[in-house]
């Protein structure tokens, strides 16, 4: 698998993925038992159309962001307190190093998108 390959399988998997799975969860769920759910459903129920689109955009980002820094982290672009060494990622057919520019590959598609 190619770095570029990489990075959308994470956009699609992570970030596109996870948000469908928010936004129907949030659109169905009527009660729940974890803290955090008590408290958003309320708020996103009462949220009128235009205030769910932009909530929903607004989770976008975070899983965008979240996700570019732990890119960057693995690139050794992004400083991690505690981590003293570089990670090398390849695949299983090859040697080749995969992740010294999937931030920047994968900001680089949430752009084009």
């Amino acid at each position: 698998m190619k770095s570029e390959e990489l990075v959308k399988v994470l956009n699609r998997d992570v970030v596109e993925g996870n948000l469908e799975l928010y936004k129907k969860l949030l659109n169905t769920t009527t009660e729940a038992k974890d803290p955090i759910w008590k408290g958003i459903l309320p708020i996103y129920i009462n949220f009128s159309k235009d205030e769910k689109d932009v909530f929903l955009k607004f989770l976008r980002i975070v899983e965008i962001n979240t996700l570019s820094h732990v890119l960057g982290i693995l690139d050794g672009s992004t400083y991690s307190d505690g981590i003293e060494e570089d990670f090398i990622l390849t695949t299983k057919d090859s040697d080749k190093k995969i992740n010294e520019d999937l931030q920047d590959l994968f900001l680089e598609l949430i752009e084009e998108n």
